[in-house]
């Protein structure tokens, strides 16, 4: 017989419960807001009168981690790139810039369809981890390339044990965050690249290039767009996955976007009839 979790009338915000069994749990009254309920089993729970939303708490943490990747990703990609504008093909070391290019693209496009394909998320934290151990583990080590190399190696194992492990969405905000300087990245160097071919009048290496600069920019909005719907889902209560069969949404208001995200019918939500739940504790 499953254990029956008394938390009615009680500040449980910002807390996690993902993947936890918390069948004819009674979370009435309760603070939720911020809360995650992910992949827990949920059936018959009563969340009767319970306070769901933002987390105010939530919200700023989502917001620093943004803030921190932002700056860590953009710094390293910045001083990999500008470094590189000038190079042509001539040059001994250019194919290092188009492996650059390469493994910045596919951070930036994995970042872009995993909410969709499930099975590029590894990918996405394996080369965002391991661009930000390249360079930061390079710089540590006096830029040894081959220590760079090995560093680049552990931060992507270390990014993708991360995503599989950790219980908040916080990594994947800053999967996404990195993946949408990836894409920007390689947006701004295509335009500026195409930018000196045209001026040179090398029309269809200026227009190829100029054609990866938006193909690019577009990736970018992308990865943007699920870097906000991932912030506002950590942010605010959340059963993404979650069983919700036979549990007493009485009382809670959501709206459309959050009822249809959590497979949420207009009866669930408005459900009157009474579920099998323990008394409050």
């Amino acid at each position: 017989m499953a254990k029956v979790h008394k938390w009615s009338n009680r500040n449980l915000r910002n807390r996690s419960f993902r993947g936890q069994n918390l069948q004819q749990a009674n979370f009435s009254g309760s603070d939720l807001r911020g809360c995650s309920f992910d992949l827990a089993q949920l059936q018959g729970a009563n969340f009767d009168r319970a306070r769901v939303g933002y987390g105010p708490e939530s919200i700023l943490i989502g917001l620093l981690v943004v803030i921190d990747f932002v700056g860590l990703a953009f710094y390293a990609m910045s001083q990999m790139l500008f470094g590189a504008l000038g190079l042509t093909s001539e040059i001994s070391t250019y194919p290092y810039l188009l492996a650059l290019l390469g493994f910045l693209a596919s951070a930036g496009i994995s970042s872009a369809i995993f909410p969709s394909r499930k099975r590029v998320k590894p990918i996405a934290a394996l080369t965002t981890g391991a661009l930000l151990g390249f360079f930061y583990g390079g710089v540590m080590l006096k830029n040894d390339p081959q220590a760079a190399v090995l560093m680049a190696c552990v931060g992507g194992v270390f990014s993708l044990g991360m995503s599989v492990m950790a219980r908040t969405r916080l990594v994947t905000v800053a999967i996404y965050t990195v993946g949408g300087c990836a894409a920007y990245g390689v947006c701004f160097f295509s335009g500026t690249r195409a930018s000196s071919l045209l001026n040179v009048q090398q029309l269809v290496a200026g227009i190829a290039w100029s054609l990866l600069c938006l193909v690019f920019l577009g990736i970018t909005l992308q990865v943007i767009a699920n870097l906000v719907t991932e912030l506002k889902d950590f942010a605010h209560t959340s059963w993404r996955g979650a069983d919700l069969s036979d549990v007493n949404l009485d009382g809670i208001q959501l709206d459309s976007y959050k009822r249809s995200r959590y497979g949420l019918h207009n009866e669930q939500v408005n459900a009157r009839e009474p579920v099998k739940s323990v008394s409050s504790g």
